[in-house]
């Protein structure tokens, strides 16, 4: 419907338009490019990427790439991205470009598990406006905001159901209050 050059306009940083430029260039062209200083929040290095791209996430948030070095897809934040050089090599592991699904949350993997939320207004306001692709899977039920949904990883509802804590209560995930158990354990109990 919509070229990504189109959502520049709306990206803050013109590193990112130049970003989502290169890119949609080399994922055109099936090339493959350099992610340069890459900014991991897994391992938490600043490292060049070296990435066949092929396709970007809802409104260019994220591109997907086949990681050269480690062999395997990935989704890459485009505001982790100092720079992108587009090389001349042609993309040569195109039978191996592969999404997993990409939940609500922004969370991607290729399995789901299914979570239903109960929200207060409040958290429901906020969930449309930072999370607007939820809206498909909230509903109201005898006059409460229910959140039906399936999430790739509990690292997102996660952190947004802590962060509102008093505003939700899980309906149904054990994955999910478990996750937040050990959260709590973790990196809570500490706080004093």
């Amino acid at each position: 419907i919509y070229s990504c050059t189109s959502i520049a306009n709306y990206v803050n940083s013109e590193d990112a338009i130049s970003n989502i430029q290169e890119l949609e260039v080399a994922v055109r062209d099936k090339k493959k490019v350099i992610l340069k200083s890459y900014e991991s929040a897994n391992s938490h290095e600043v490292t060049d990427r070296f990435i066949e791209p092929f396709e970007f996430t809802t409104n260019c948030i994220d591109i997907w790439g086949y990681d050269l070095e480690k062999q395997e897809c990935r989704v890459f934040k485009i505001s982790r991205i100092k720079s992108v050089v587009v090389l001349d090599d042609s993309w040569s592991n195109e039978d191996k470009h592969q999404k997993s699904k990409t939940d609500c949350f922004r969370i991607s993997g290729f399995t789901q598990t299914p979570v239903k939320l109960e929200l207060s207004m409040m958290a429901k306001n906020l969930l449309l406006e930072e999370f607007p692709l939820a809206e498909k899977d909230l509903k109201t039920i005898d006059g409460k905001w229910v959140l039906e949904t399936l999430v790739s990883g509990m690292e997102g509802v996660g952190r947004f159901v802590i962060g509102l804590a008093k505003e939700i209560r899980i309906i149904d995930s054990d994955p999910l209050k478990e996750y937040i158990r050990n959260y709590t354990k973790l990196y809570l109990s500490s706080v004093e």
